[in-house]
């Protein structure tokens, strides 16, 4: 008897989570197996000791991590971070009374409709000024693959003048589960947008208008795991 044909994989931008519907997309445990036992964002962060806790290094004192990581006190002061960006609208601020720890909260949700780039110049500023002091700053969401990952880039794209290619492939290749959705890959390539208008503009301001006013070529955004170049959006 003749059966139907297998379907072949489709193959995902190197874990770019491409639905239209990403909500709770970082509580699925395939998305990152150390987010287990973080059912939903209401939930209080299970004890640190429960099991390991690695929060990834980007840059000296600039680290990705997940809600675990950030529940993880002894970890926190062995890496010297007193600075905590919760990019989650329901993860509680653990330390916050103490006052040991300097914390500030992103309230948006994993979800194709949610607009993170509007919180992109307070949450940089909040890490420039921690590392400005020398301390360690841990950027996380859920499970430290898509809100807390975009935020990072965003990062590197705007203070450290990486292209979002380059920032992306940065961050990946510290921690390889990075999956931000496509909503929030859309909005950085935006972000690029506007951070090569400024570069554009302040050239033209220093060289008195004389700049070339053509348009930018249209952003391309590749990655590590393949040889291909997809192209999110030439307008």
């Amino acid at each position: 008897p003749s059966t139907a044909p297998v379907p072949s994989p489709v193959v995902g931008l190197g874990g770019l989570c491409l639905g239209s519907d990403c909500s709770d997309a970082e509580s699925e445990p395939d998305r990152d197996s150390m987010s287990c036992g973080l059912d939903s964002e209401g939930a209080t962060p299970p004890p640190a000791g429960l099991l390991p806790s690695f929060p990834v290094q980007i840059l000296p004192n600039l680290y990705l991590g997940s809600a675990r990581d950030s529940a993880n006190v002894e970890s926190l002061a062995k890496l010297g971070i007193r600075y905590i960006l919760n990019v989650t609208p329901n993860l509680p601020n653990l330390f916050e009374k103490n006052g040991d720890f300097h914390y500030k909260q992103i309230p948006i949700s994993d979800h194709w409709s949610q607009n993170l780039s509007q919180f992109f110049p307070e949450a940089i500023a909040f890490i420039d000024e921690a590392l400005s002091q020398n301390c360690g700053v841990l950027v996380h969401c859920l499970a430290g693959v898509s809100r807390s990952v975009t935020v990072t880039v965003a990062y590197l794209m705007q203070k450290r003048h990486l292209s979002l290619n380059d920032a992306y492939d940065l961050v990946k290749r510290k921690k390889s589960n990075i999956s931000p959705n496509f909503n929030f890959m859309g909005q950085l390539l935006d972000f690029e947008r506007s951070l090569r208008l400024e570069e554009r503009r302040a050239r033209e301001r220093s060289s008195g208008g004389q700049e070339s006013t053509a348009s930018d070529p249209p952003s391309f955004f590749t990655t590590p795991t393949s040889d291909g170049v997809f192209e999110l959006d030439p307008t």
